[in-house]
């Protein structure tokens, strides 16, 4: 299923952003908080692999593709400039994330439990995610 490829592929794009991010920020309440997001993003992509079926190939997704190296080199060319301009990078990947899933959502064709493991657990993390990250962008 290429759909659930992609949004593995994303959700293994935002863990090597914060990586990146993490390996730069000096702030420790802002990193214990960039931990646990990560952390749900390596959940998500346990969890989506859970539906990748048995055309699912390893091979397929073992890098997050062109978004991936994207948001690796914006997230590493922002933090650069400190903590602040790194957030507003990770948010604008985790954003993508939640327009992601959204359109995940409108695919007639996506399995009922995916549908619903997106609508009530993935959606909603990525949606706190925004949220924390705009807290510490105030």
């Amino acid at each position: 299923m290429k759909q659930v490829d992609e949004l593995i592929r994303g959700e293994m794009s935002a863990v090597k952003s914060i990586d990146v991010i993490l390996a730069r920020m000096k702030d420790e309440t802002e990193k214990s908080q960039l931990h646990a997001i990560r952390e749900d993003h390596v959940m998500a992509v346990d969890k989506l692999k859970g539906f990748a079926g048995s055309e699912f190939r390893e091979s397929a997704i073992k890098t997050s593709g062109p978004w991936g190296a994207f948001a690796s080199a914006f997230t590493t060319g922002a933090s650069f400039f400190g903590d602040k301009a790194a957030l507003r990078a990770l948010k604008v990947g985790e954003q993508h994330g939640l327009n992601e899933y959204q359109e995940a959502m409108k695919d007639s064709s996506i399995d009922a439990k995916l549908r619903t493991v997106i609508q009530n657990d993935l959606l909603p993390m990525q949606e706190q995610h925004l949220r924390t990250i705009e807290t510490y962008l105030q």
